[in-house]
């Protein structure tokens, strides 16, 4: 969709779009799975679906286990994520930082709006030297619904108090992507993690964020 409003705020996902975490979280799913003898079907896909844990364990992978096992077994992985990220640290997205550094020039919030636990999310702003950037941080564990529910872009967007028209968000994943609409917002599809096909429902796409800059963005998406 072309979007005209005047861009007055840019909301981030976190993995694949300010980290470039998937080869982590496949690993991590892949040797949970082995520790608890469950088979771990199609991983790639799993590590960047942009789901709550909880959501890959009974959705996508359909382990049957009851919720109270489910929700330990994905504390374990996170917890084997982050305990990899504390040891070896985490790669940023190509050109975020950059960006980033270029929209507090120009006196543009930032917030980010991830499904992942509050644990990763502050982790990896850490690992980068990245806590000053956002304005406002939401994660899985801020609201009742994950995405491809609005809910966290929603919360992100009133925490900086900027009508959501106005905010443009930068996604990776399918669910990333309806969850943007959802909330009335328009959304760069960045190609980290999926396909042109994948990613088509986005307004924009783009490799990753050396073939963007803030200043583009400051008068709306055009057609």
């Amino acid at each position: 969709m072309g979007n005209t409003a005047a861009i007055q705020a840019f909301l981030f996902d976190l993995d694949g779009v300010v980290v470039d975490s998937n080869a982590l979280h496949i690993a991590s799913w892949q040797a949970v799975a082995r520790r608890h003898g469950f088979a771990c079907p199609d991983p790639e896909h799993i590590g960047k679906c942009g789901l709550r844990t909880q959501a890959v364990i009974r959705d996508l992978l359909h382990w049957p286990v009851p919720a109270e096992e489910a929700e330990r077994i994905g504390n374990e992985k996170e917890s084997l994520y982050r305990e990899w990220i504390r040891k070896d640290g985490i790669a940023p997205v190509a050109g975020v930082l950059n960006f980033l550094t270029e929209t507090r020039r120009l006196g543009l919030p930032c917030a980010l709006g991830s499904s992942a636990p509050r644990e990763n999310v502050d982790l990896c702003l850490q690992a980068l030297n990245l806590e000053d950037c956002f304005a406002a941080t939401v994660s899985g564990a801020d609201v009742t619904r994950g995405k491809p529910a609005p809910d966290i872009f929603q919360k992100a967007a009133e925490r900086i108090g900027v009508p959501p028209v106005h905010c443009l968000v930068f996604e990776d994943s399918p669910a990333g992507v309806t969850a943007a609409h959802a909330a009335g917002m328009p959304v760069v599809g960045l190609l980290t993690s999926h396909t042109r096909a994948e990613l088509a429902g986005a307004d924009l796409l783009a490799n990753d964020f050396s073939e963007l800059s803030p200043e583009q963005f400051r008068s709306g998406l055009g057609d």
